[in-house]
């Protein structure tokens, strides 16, 4: 039998040799891993407390820009509600812009605060502006470490014309364009939804914007097809039309041969008339002035300055057409047909009825071939005819008093159609603008498409306006003009070329054969031939500069924007 040796030993117990060397590398292990773990939770901790000090470093920053930004806030609400004129908007500025300082508003459980105060009011060198100085600290106090940190933000407020005249076509609404033979010439934008049927052509950007506060269904969408042509097309139809809209490159804002969709825009503010007598201290503060003559018609006069009651008729022929200087404010009814020379602005506190063509004496001209130096034309478009008109109430196009308007225009100015809807004053309107609204001269009902003229004086002007031109007909061919109003923009037109731009919350023109909409450069924004026609403007106010650091570290840096410490 053969024997095998035994590898555990005998029986009496004795260790093996490699048993103790394995026990010595479990505790040498267990050391090891003790000192690790002790340094991975000292790593830990510091982590945790680096994070919590970056934590409320961070929170520190949130809760002075939270106060800083309800400061400015609530200083932009009380100069918005301040009245529109720039003067006595500054001027509340100047008195309350440190009202609304405060120190140490606790913000959450933690016992965190922010402090803010204004500073300083800087000047610019332009009367419409200020800039104000706000400085805020934000003090974070939970956790290990407190943190403080301190910003100071420089805030313009100023009164700007509104970015609405950036468009030849503004509905404070849904936009609408049916039918094949409408072209825009220009950017088209609505508050609302945009629609389009039968494919018009839009020579320029769309907008859609996000409202639920017109009404349901309105998301920002772009509805419908258009066409557009490209830069070679338009510059060939072009040829012949000096008052149609600039080119790019050569312009920088002329249209570039592409059109482009912006859907789900956030809604542009719109210049609210109100009280038009708020706007009496602009008129006469520039001294604005009108001057027309007419050889029958309603009796008006001759001269205006700053300041009429109405209601007006004003009627140019082209030998004596209608001469306008700066703003002009009319309390009532205005109506106009004929020639207009000048550049200035109508304000009327109800109706502005266009009854026949409007019509530039020297109209802008725009060279559209490429290549074209864009500084060509700059000082004759800047010293051409402008007219601005802006109505409280309506612009209204056409005899209203016959059965082709009532017929084709009144369906589309009433609900369904139109919607109910609160002015910007608080004032609930039903939509319905063929509603009685008041009387006549003579004690007639007036519907609020309607002027207060009788019914016989209106169509006096209208056949004299229809005389002018030598038509048998009232449906205006040509407006030169920017027409704006809070409310309704409508009437009749028969092949219309509009040079300047429609701006209005509902729109119910009707035309017959066709529409063409040629945007005026001159009324853009940010245009480089801007002229000072007096527009309804804005209040409007923008962070500038953002600095870290407490306000005496940057008053030598600030102090250069100040004008009144410069020489």
């Amino acid at each position: 039998m053969h024997k095998h040796r035994s590898i555990v030993g005998p029986a009496t117990g004795r260790p093996h040799p490699e048993r103790g060397i394995a026990l010595a590398g479990v505790l040498i292990f267990t050391v090891i891993s003790a000192f690790f773990s002790a340094a991975v939770l000292h790593a830990l901790s510091v982590h945790s407390r680096l994070v919590q000090d970056k934590y409320n470093y961070t929170r520190a920053l949130y809760l002075a820009e939270s106060g800083l930004n309800r400061a400015a806030e609530a200083v932009w609400t009380g100069y918005l509600n301040a009245n529109p004129l720039p003067d006595a908007r500054i001027a509340w500025l100047e008195d309350h812009y440190t009202d609304f300082d405060q120190e140490d508003v606790s913000i959450g459980p933690d016992g965190d605060t922010y402090t803010v105060k204004a500073r300083r009011m800087m000047t610019t060198g332009d009367d419409e502006e200020r800039l104000i100085v706000f400085e805020a600290i934000g003090n974070a106090v939970g956790g290990i470490e407190p943190a403080e940190r301190t910003i100071t933000r420089v805030v313009r407020y100023g009164h700007d014309q509104g970015s609405i005249f950036d468009y030849t076509y503004f509905l404070n609404n849904f936009g609408w364009f049916y039918g094949s033979s409408i072209t825009a010439n220009g950017e088209v934008r609505g508050n609302g939804n945009f629609e389009f049927r039968s494919s018009p052509t839009v020579n320029g950007d769309v907008y859609a914007s996000i409202n639920p506060d017109v009404g349901a269904g309105a998301p920002g969408q772009i509805l419908g097809s258009y066409n557009s042509w490209n830069l070679s097309t338009y510059r060939t139809k072009a040829v012949g039309k000096p008052t149609w809209r600039p080119t790019r490159p050569e312009f920088e804002y002329g249209y570039s041969g592409e059109s482009t969709d912006f859907e789900f825009q956030q809604i542009l503010e719109m210049p609210y008339l109100g009280d038009i007598t708020r706007f009496e201290a602009l008129a006469q503060q520039k001294n604005g002035e009108l001057t027309t003559t007419a050889s029958s018609g309603p009796a008006m006069p001759t001269h205006i300055d700053n300041v009429i009651q109405g209601p007006l008729f004003l009627y140019g022929t082209p030998t004596n057409p209608i001469v306008i200087d700066g703003p002009v404010v009319v309390r009532g009814d205005v109506a106009i047909a004929g020639y207009v020379t000048g550049q200035g602005t109508i304000y009327s506190d109800r109706n502005i009825h266009v009854v026949n063509d409007v019509i530039y004496k020297t109209p802008p001209i725009y060279d559209k071939s490429a290549g074209a130096d864009p500084n060509a034309n700059a000082a004759y478009n800047q010293a051409a005819d402008f007219l601005g008109l802006a109505a409280k109430g309506n612009i209204i196009l056409g005899d209203y008093t016959s059965t082709d308007w009532t017929g084709n225009v009144a369906p589309y100015i009433k609900p369904p159609f139109t919607k109910s809807y609160t002015d910007e004053d608080g004032t609930r309107h039903n939509g319905d603008y063929t509603a009685s609204d008041g009387a006549k001269s003579d004690g007639t009902v007036r519907k609020r498409y309607e002027g207060t003229w009788t019914n016989a004086q209106f169509q006096s002007m209208v056949n004299l306006a229809k005389s002018l031109y030598s038509r048998s007909d009232s449906l205006p061919r040509r407006i030169d003009a920017l027409g704006y109003t809070n409310h309704l923009y409508a009437g009749r037109a028969k092949d219309a070329v509009w040079n300047g731009a429609i701006m209005s919350r509902d729109e119910g023109i009707v035309f017959n054969g066709s529409v063409t909409m040629n945007y005026d450069y001159r009324a853009k924004q940010e245009g480089e031939h801007y002229i000072d026609i007096d527009l309804p403007k804005a209040a409007n106010a923008e962070p500038t500069i953002w600095l870290e650091g407490p306000y005496e570290q940057w008053v030598s840096k600030l102090d250069p924007l100040d004008h009144s410490l410069q020489d």
